[in-house]
């Protein structure tokens, strides 16, 4: 379920009035200052539900002017509660729900937004809320223009005898103030390069968790990225390591299908296992509300996406249908014309979301089924070959750098919703003009 609601507000202030007095009239001019523009919208998207609890999604977006600081409220229709919160913190009253930012998601620019999500509980019905409020404003869909400024009033006045001017002392020229720090640009996330922490998942030896080692230093919640691997490894995820480090260094947490050191698990390789990716997710969930985690709310849980090489593109696809994915990358990968695995090509057509395929050419024997598989995708979609890379090459080859800037990039322009990101994938000078890349699109 998703509501869909917004408010655009611009709050008057009104300022002194100037008097000024000439030879036998008096005029009164009225000013309006400045005024500040709000607005905002709100997805409220119920991403998962079972009996008596719920997990939900919510994303505002700032129409206005930049704000330092907000406040969303709402009010629950059914008796629903909050259970627990992440990127932000919570209070509730009766029906009456407040979220106020956490200590990195404060500031939302002029065209921003802010993520948090959370579980809850329902007892009979679980229907959406009715209208949001940002920082006390109700979201209406418009933002107001100040009032026109009045016209001056013209009245008669006597003219004033005249007064001697009297003699002031000059004062000293005050300092001038310093001028605020511009809100830094959306900074696309293939310019970063963070120092990365290869770990074993906390209280599971089925994951190995890639993050910046330092979360404060990326300056927001991060995205979480599950990825599958090769061959279906779910013990030995070496081969990915370099792929993996680079998507992380850019400020992605990932959480990939293998022990951390190769050692057993309990989990047989060689075959798709979607849940692991989806349980993946879970993972990511629980470690967020840990105290003591260092990804403790440090995670934004609203932008997610599953991604996989090989037989674990497989495990991704499947896995993307979870209404907790936001985005799916295929990489040399496809689902099989046989239903080879257990699974048909038929689950094509239960994507929720943008997909990106990525082949390495002719020479990929994932070649065909990624090209079908784009053709029969009904949602969103990219294409991208790169006619060197093989089926390898990518995440071992020489087009590793070439292929996880790909992947990045949609990534950020799927869950960041980066402009810069977006051009690269889908304009004709980004990944289209560089040799032996091929590129296409639909439905965006």
């Amino acid at each position: 379920m998703r509501l869909d609601s917004s408010f655009r507000r611009r709050p008057r202030l009104a300022a002194a009035a100037a008097v000024l007095l000439t030879a036998g009239v008096t005029v009164t001019a009225a000013h309006v200052a400045s005024a500040a523009t709000a607005g905002c919208d709100v997805d409220y998207t119920v991403t998962s539900e079972w009996p008596g609890g719920f997990g939900a999604s919510v994303r505002v977006r700032n129409l206005g002017d930049a704000i330092n600081g907000w406040r969303l409220t709402w009010s629950f229709p059914a008796g629903q509660a909050v259970t627990q919160l992440w990127n932000g913190s919570f209070t509730q009253s009766g029906a009456q729900v407040t979220v106020t930012n956490a200590s990195y998601n404060g500031a939302i620019p002029s065209g921003g937004g802010a993520d948090f999500g959370f579980n809850g509980s329902w007892n009979g019905s679980n229907p959406v809320p009715a209208s949001f409020a940002l920082n006390g404003v109700t979201c209406t869909g418009d933002v107001a223009s100040p009032s026109p400024t009045p016209s001056p009033t013209l009245s008669p006045s006597p003219s004033p005898s005249p007064t001697p001017s009297p003699t002031h002392s000059p004062s000293p020229s005050p300092s001038p103030s310093p001028s605020a720090s511009p809100t830094p640009p959306n900074r696309p996330a293939i310019e970063n390069n963070f120092p990365v922490t290869r770990e074993g998942a906390y209280g599971t030896n089925r994951y190995t968790v890639f993050r910046p080692s330092n979360p404060s230093a990326v300056g927001r919640a991060m995205p979480v990225l599950v990825f599958g691997n090769g061959a279906c490894a779910h013990t030995n995820s070496s081969e990915v390591i370099q792929a993996l480090t680079f998507i992380a260094a850019r400020g992605f947490v990932v959480v990939d299908t293998a022990s951390v050191d190769g050692s057993s698990n309990g989990v047989q390789s060689g075959s798709p296992i979607p849940s692991l990716l989806t349980d993946g997710i879970s993972w990511a969930e629980r470690e967020n509300a840990r105290a003591g985690s260092p990804l403790y709310q440090r995670l934004d849980l609203s932008r997610v996406a599953t991604a996989g090489h090989s037989c674990g593109g497989l495990e991704a696809l499947i896995a993307g249908q979870d209404r907790r994915v936001k985005s799916v990358v295929s990489l040399d990968s496809g689902l099989f014309a046989d239903g080879s695995f257990g699974y048909s090509r038929a689950e094509l057509s239960k994507l929720h979301t943008p997909v990106m395929f990525l082949d390495g050419g002719l020479s990929d024997i994932a070649y065909d089924n990624s090209r079908a598989n784009y053709d029969l995708t009904q949602v969103p979609a990219v294409l991208a070959e790169q006619s060197q890379a093989g089926h390898v090459g990518f995440i071992t080859g020489a087009q590793m750098s070439e292929g996880m800037t790909a992947v990045v990039q949609f990534l950020d322009m799927m869950l960041n919703d980066n402009a810069t990101a977006r051009s690269y994938i889908l304009g004709s000078s980004g990944l289209a003009s560089r040799a032996f890349w091929t590129v296409r699109s639909k439905n965006f």
